[in-house]
């Protein structure tokens, strides 16, 4: 006689703007039948095969609530708790595993402390609104430090939480390697620092063309690359200008997630300075894993959970917040010594393989759902 062959559990997961290095790595879910509800694709950086499959779309809470209903998951992850504007698909979510009897499990990223981010009498009004959330919350995932200190202010929650790589599940160790393949572009002669992000001031951007003044002084061939688009790129046009950098100096605009790689393994040196807001703070520096999976040294800072994922010393080097100089020692130390930079390249390649893959993230976290909803 033959032994039944187990189904998968059908399970909703809700977010709300998806990107590229969040949802391709959901393909290797196996275990776990996912249905994943999301409200925008506003990165633009999906193909259409990468939209289709188990992606639904929603609009509005109520339209999140009935698509819930309709799809029957026997599990519910829900949204960003701790994110007001977030509050009414948070409150769909919950109130659909509700209806459908189903275990709920919270993910939050959010390491700002509450009252800083909110306010005091804000923050004690978000504390008692998601009191009966948590109470019915079967797993509590926080992200960083930070979110899991902002859980327990909400109630004694220490037994349903457990820190996973959830959500940015790591890198496709496959896709983000050391090994070139000739699609890197050529900056002219080394040494590059590469940026990636947002041009935004939070990102620490004017720090770092502090700090490249400060480098390109003991280095004058040293060249920038930021990759990114944001508010502050026309800033940094003029500060180019006024310097008088000319050709040292790319800014290459937006590049999709698929297309990273190269521009990793083309750099030196990997420069992510971000700073502390009483709104924000790296909640946990994807483009910091991007680089340590491509062997490329990292030079940050302490901000937020950046020093939970970049080991200081190891992969690379974190330097104090809104510290220019700091910020050129770094760099200069590893633009001068050639050994080192593969010494650390190595380590951070090593350290994402050992941490950062996200295929074996995503299966520990298929075991750690289905033991805590055992009953499903």
């Amino acid at each position: 006689m033959s032994t039944p062959v187990s189904q998968p559990v059908r399970f909703a997961m809700v977010s709300t703007d998806i990107r590229r290095d969040l949802i391709v790595p959901l393909r290797h879910f196996t275990r776990l039948e996912l249905i994943h509800f999301y409200r925008r694709a506003s990165y633009g950086d999906l193909t259409a095969d990468e939209l289709g499959g188990n992606l639904v779309a929603y609009r509005s809470a109520r339209e999140l609530y009935q698509g819930l209903l309709a799809a029957r998951p026997q599990i519910v992850q829900g949204v960003e708790p701790f994110a007001v504007r977030l509050l009414p698909y948070l409150f769909a979510g919950w109130a659909a595993a509700r209806r459908l009897r189903a275990p709920l499990v919270v993910v939050t990223l959010e390491n700002r402390p509450l009252a800083i981010k909110h306010g005091a009498v804000v923050a004690r009004l978000l504390r008692l609104v998601l009191r009966p959330i948590f109470d019915d919350a079967r797993l509590i995932i926080p992200l960083n430090h930070g979110a899991a200190r902002n859980a327990l202010t909400v109630g004694r929650y220490a037994d349903k939480m457990q820190r996973l790589m959830y959500g940015t599940w790591g890198v496709d160790l496959s896709e983000f390697t050391p090994q070139r393949d000739g699609r890197e572009p050529d900056f002219g002669p080394e040494p590059v620092i590469l940026y990636v992000g947002r041009l935004h001031p939070e990102k620490g951007i004017f720090d770092l063309v502090d700090a490249c003044a400060r480098v390109r002084a003991q280095m004058a061939h040293v060249r920038l690359v930021m990759v990114g688009d944001g508010p502050a790129r026309s800033e940094i046009e003029r500060l180019v200008q006024e310097r008088g950098w000319g050709d040292a100096v790319f800014l290459t605009g937006t590049v999709k997630n698929r297309d990273l790689p190269p521009y990793f393994r083309a750099a030196s040196v990997f420069a992510a300075p971000s700073v502390t807001t009483p709104k924000w703070e790296e909640q946990v520096g994807m483009t910091n894993i991007q680089a340590m999976a491509c062997g490329v040294p990292v030079v940050s800072t302490h901000s937020g959970a950046i020093p939970e994922y970049v080991p200081d010393g190891v992969a690379g080097f974190l330097a104090p917040e809104h510290d220019p100089a700091a910020l050129a020692d770094a760099l200069l130390r590893l633009l001068h010594d050639a050994n080192l930079r593969q010494r650390l390249g190595q380590a951070g390649r090593q350290y994402a393989q050992a941490h950062y893959d996200a295929v074996a993230n995503i299966r520990q976290a298929e075991t750690v759902i289905l033991e805590r909803c055992s009953d499903v």
